[in-house]
């Protein structure tokens, strides 16, 4: 699910819930810490 959330923010897709692009902050805090490390790569 981290490479689900990250590639999300690094195609810079955008959000239903907040009309914007994805940010970490809307990564449920479960995945964050994956999604961190997945951006990393």
């Amino acid at each position: 699910m981290g490479a689900f959330y990250g590639s999300k923010i690094k195609n810079k897709e955008i959000n239903p819930r907040t009309g914007k692009e994805w940010t970490l902050e809307d990564v449920p805090s479960f995945w964050r810490k994956k999604t961190e490390e997945w951006l990393r790569r």
